[in-house]
């Protein structure tokens, strides 16, 4: 398995939110999943779990290993529904998950992305719950690479020929997550942000300033290059 450091620290991270609110066996679904390890995972530790993908090189978010996917969903007992998350309604059952995962996605969609979380609010059931992380367009390095006169957006080959929504369409400010969360009818119960990518890198000479800027993200969120909502479904 090729998973980065960061990405088992996020799912780390989200799985220990989730268990404090619904153990399992809750019913989890998971909107853009790939490469389908985080939802695989929670599977395993007994929850009734749902993957919603384009099914478009999916495996090239993980290791690249073709059918990488399919097969860890498949052989942890997910549903797997590809479906174009763009495109609404999701072929999903209204009030049908005590739970949603939404992470690192967001930023990729290029419609309307409203639309999306008014899906979650529509398979949640009342009192259910959206886990959401997105990075943080206020980012304390992001503010000062702009003042350096360099450009803080998706690299530009990404732009010119990537791979299908691999660019970020546009990334949001805290107060945009909460604008966009009460716009849906998703009640945010906590905020927060975190330097996931402590432990990633070759070196370690990076370190101390990762964990400077981590703890500079626990102490000030909307510095922090992460932001980390969780939300529920209010009862309209």
């Amino acid at each position: 398995m090729s998973l980065s450091v960061d990405a088992q620290a996020r799912y780390g991270f989200i799985r220990e939110l989730l268990e404090a609110d619904f153990p399992p066996p809750a019913r989890v679904v998971e909107l853009g999943s790939a490469p389908g390890d985080q939802i695989a995972q929670l599977s395993t530790r007994g929850y009734r779990c749902t993957s919603v993908d384009l099914g478009e090189v999916s495996d090239a978010w993980g290791s690249g290993e073709t059918g990488r996917m399919k097969r860890l969903l498949s052989e942890a007992g997910v549903d797997d529904v590809e479906w174009n998350l763009e495109s609404t309604p999701y072929p999903l059952e209204a009030g049908a998950f005590d739970a949603v995962i939404f992470t690192e996605v967001y930023e990729h969609l290029r419609d309307y992305p409203v639309r999306s979380l008014l899906e979650v609010h529509r398979v949640l059931r009342p009192g259910g719950r959206l886990y959401f992380t997105t990075p943080n367009q206020a980012y304390l390095l992001s503010r000062l690479r702009l003042m350096a006169g360099r450009n803080v957006q998706t690299p530009l080959s990404d732009w010119i020929g990537g791979l299908p929504f691999a660019r970020h369409s546009r990334e949001y400010t805290f107060d945009e997550v909460r604008a966009l969360m009460s716009h849906a009818g998703l009640r945010v119960v906590r905020t927060e942000s975190r330097h996931f990518h402590v432990g990633a890198g070759r070196s370690g000479a990076a370190r101390p300033l990762k964990v400077a800027l981590d703890l500079l993200a626990r102490c000030w969120p909307t510095l922090g290059p992460e932001i980390i909502v969780v939300a529920e479904r209010t009862a309209g």
